[in-house]
């Protein structure tokens, strides 16, 4: 009996590596808790208690079924989420097949998972999957023309303009090594140092800012601010789909670094050679580690700090493109 090694290597990229990589976030989210609580003079809690413990917990916790019209579809949607960023990640790892490593592939995706939060918000309209005797509208009036929200909508209404404004700085970040290089394939890009060069730093600040947009956290959590929404989209989700999201939203973090490495260090997560996987993992976990360092010195943005910021970032990252352009 042959065995085909190619197909060997092939599998255990798109699902190995995606596996290490899970393992891995789920410690980050007790790092950066521990690491904001130093910051701010708290004890803050044990490691493994935000990530990993968190998982289980809800695991083993009964699945609330959501009040909406489609409750089996909002459920869903996290499984969604999560195989979508589990894609791009295996994407980075398999750059010679470019059906699936290129620009065009990665940034739609991308895409997908951030209008999830908005269907998600769509789908749903009260408070943990339980008919209150007073709806959670949180905006408007029973008045004729007004809008009325509940604490979902509001979220979710909140994301569609993180997407149209606060993730210009993120694809700005993502496109240019792609210019440098004259290529939409992403190993053209493996091997190369664009960090290192006068586009890439202005291409390094854009994808840093917008890196910090998608995942969602402070000083950009606006969409699930606990002072007023809640938890906005992602309210209603119990059990072992709250697990899943929390799932997803940690491997986004370490997927979305990830990719910084491969596309500006020119290191991508390769199977054949171990220590790759380790430089690529690591540079995402410094990334997660500066975020949260962001998020300590930082309260929640309102939008008339986060559109200043987000275009004052995206043009950081349009002098980079023209300097890409001259080969600067």
């Amino acid at each position: 009996m042959v065995i085909d090694l190619s197909l060997i290597e092939f599998i255990l990229s798109i699902v190995g590596i995606p596996l290490i990589a899970f393992a891995v976030s789920t410690l980050i989210p007790g790092i950066q808790r521990k690491i904001q609580a130093r910051i701010q003079r708290r004890i803050g809690p044990s490691i493994l208690t935000p990530g990993l413990w968190a998982l289980f917990k809800f695991l083993a916790k009964e699945v609330k079924r959501p009040f909406s019209e489609m409750p089996r579809l909002y459920n869903l949607l996290t499984v969604l989420g999560f195989l979508v960023v589990w894609v791009i990640l295996a994407a980075t790892t398999v750059p010679h097949i470019h059906v699936v490593s290129n620009i065009v592939f990665i940034t739609g995706l991308l895409k997908v998972k951030e209008m999830l939060y908005i269907i998600m918000g769509s789908l749903s309209s009260s408070i943990m999957g339980v008919r209150m005797p007073i709806s959670d509208i949180c905006k408007g009036s029973n008045f004729t023309d007004i809008l009325r929200m509940s604490l979902e909508q509001l979220g979710a209404l909140r994301a569609y303009k993180l997407i149209t404004v606060g993730s210009f700085p993120l694809y700005i970040g993502i496109v240019l090594p792609f210019i440098s290089k004259k290529s939409i394939f992403l190993d053209s890009i493996v091997g190369s140092n664009f960090l290192f060069t006068l586009p890439g730093i202005f291409g390094a600040i854009a994808y840093f800012i917008g890196y910090v947009v998608l995942i969602g956290e402070y000083p950009f959590s606006i969409m699930h601010t606990k002072a007023d929404v809640i938890e906005g989209p992602t309210l209603e989700y119990s059990g072992r789909y709250r697990a899943i999201y929390l799932s997803f939203k940690e491997l986004l973090m370490i997927t979305l670094g990830s990719l910084f490495a491969t596309l500006y260090l020119g290191i991508y997560p390769d199977v054949n050679s171990p220590i790759t996987i380790v430089i690529n993992f690591g540079v995402a976990f410094l990334i997660s580690i500066l975020s949260s360092i962001l998020g300590a010195y930082s309260p929640v943005l309102t939008f008339r700090q986060i559109y200043p910021i987000s275009l004052y970032t995206s043009a950081v990252g349009f002098v980079g493109v023209l300097l890409a352009l001259l080969r600067i």
